[in-house]
């Protein structure tokens, strides 16, 4: 290397250094961490490589251990001086070390990357914790099942079909199980991310765990907490709302065929129910005390998993029965019947039917509104019967025209 390049490589790597020594003193955690102790430590990086260019890769490790040798003097004399035993400077004292190798090599745009980044994750530790904080124990667990299901369980289910009509493919069956368990999982982190905005985003983001759920839980709180009426019933109609983009989604994914004949009804019907939502959150007054939030449980675990995987199965068994043994159009008795509990499942399995050619991409439509048009009418019922005089009025008024329209769409797909 050029002498003008060396000198161009020690000025890169104090100037990348200094950026992470900024965020240390400007907090500061460390009196003695600063931008210029930082920056020296990417220099004697970029340093240690001229070394190892020049004399081998033993002199790169005798760089890298004075450095190491350094710390270790350093952060024993922190603890003995009644500090904390946190080791965060220490190691980002090591990755501007690696930090100023690059720049010696000239990897710039590593080098500037890696030292905004490591400066932006230094800097959002209270952020982190906060974030963690909302989060409890069975929280972890769920998302390593969820890692288990989808990196473990998966790979290990045959891709084969067997059965009466061909029907089982445990392949397909758990990839479907991962899809909606990360749907609902995606849902319940937006939930706990948000749930200090008001129960009625809070509702709306939880139409992606599970609309129903929202509907049951912010019915029932209607009746004994009057003074959150129009953040219940914001809540409720979000939910329900964001029922129809979510459908609309998992269709598309699988079938795109049947996505883009949904989609016209499906977003009609979701932003109409939606943009009711909106209005509903906009008047809401003041924001609801911890006490008076919707406990959402985290809806992922194994025994869930299994259960819609059964679910799932049974629906597409009986499906391929229904078609095998009558016609296209008694799928859609078998949809109205699956709506009551769930739409995940025969949009699922409707939409594996369509990509296999067993069924139209009409029919298919057809089966999916109805379901998604029954499973409207089960949740205003539920506000209807469980909920206070006002929030089933509002309810009613929103969602059963929202039905009515999902149905008119079936004789227009």
């Amino acid at each position: 290397m050029e002498e003008t390049g060396l000198i161009v490589s020690f000025l890169v790597a104090a100037g990348l250094g200094s950026i992470v020594g900024l965020e240390r003193q400007v907090r500061p955690v460390d009196a003695g961490s600063g931008a210029r102790t930082f920056a020296l430590y990417a220099v004697w990086g970029a340093a240690s490589a001229y070394a190892a260019d020049r004399f081998g890769a033993l002199a790169f490790l005798a760089g890298l251990l004075s450095l190491a040798g350094i710390e270790v003097a350093r952060y024993v004399a922190e603890v003995r001086a009644g500090g904390d035993f946190g080791i965060t400077t220490e190691m980002a004292s090591f990755i501007t070390f690696g930090i100023g190798v690059l720049a010696f090599d000239e990897h710039l745009l590593a080098a500037l990357a890696l030292s905004i980044g490591l400066a932006a994750l230094l800097r959002s530790k209270e952020w982190l914790h906060g974030l963690v904080d909302r989060f409890a124990d069975e929280d972890v667990v769920a998302f390593l099942q969820f890692a288990v299901i989808t990196a473990v369980v998966l790979p290990l289910a045959p891709d084969t079909t067997f059965g009466p009509y061909d029907a089982f493919n445990p392949r397909q069956v758990w990839l479907m199980v991962v899809f909606v368990s990360g749907i609902g999982l995606l849902g319940y982190i937006s939930l706990r991310l948000l749930g200090h905005r008001g129960l009625g985003l809070s509702g709306l983001v939880g139409g992606l765990v599970s609309s129903t759920a929202v509907t049951l839980g912010f019915s029932r709180m209607s009746k004994t907490n009057k003074g959150l009426h129009t953040a219940l019933v914001a809540g409720v109609i979000g939910a329900s709302g964001l029922m129809y983009p979510r459908v609309l989604v998992e269709a598309w994914v699988i079938a795109r065929e049947l996505g883009s004949v949904l989609a016209a009804p499906l977003l009609v019907v979701g932003l109409l129910v939606i943009g009711v939502a909106v209005i509903w959150i906009r008047r809401e007054q003041g924001r609801p005390t911890e006490e008076d939030r919707l406990e959402v449980k985290n809806p992922l675990n194994l025994a869930t998993a299994l259960q819609f995987g059964l679910l799932y199965a049974a629906i597409v068994f009986v499906s391929e029965a229904v078609l095998n043994t009558f016609s296209e159009g008694s799928l859609l008795l078998v949809a109205g019947l699956s709506g009551i509990n769930d739409v995940d499942a025969i949009t699922l399995s409707t939409a594996n039917l369509v990509a296999a050619g067993g069924v139209s991409a009409s029919v298919g439509a057809q089966a999916v509104l109805l379901a998604v048009a029954v499973n409207t009418v089960v949740k205003a019922s539920i506000a209807s019967a469980l909920g206070s005089r006002e929030l089933a009025r509002i309810v009613l008024m929103t969602l059963i025209p929202a039905a009515m329209l999902s149905v008119a769409a079936i004789f227009f797909v």
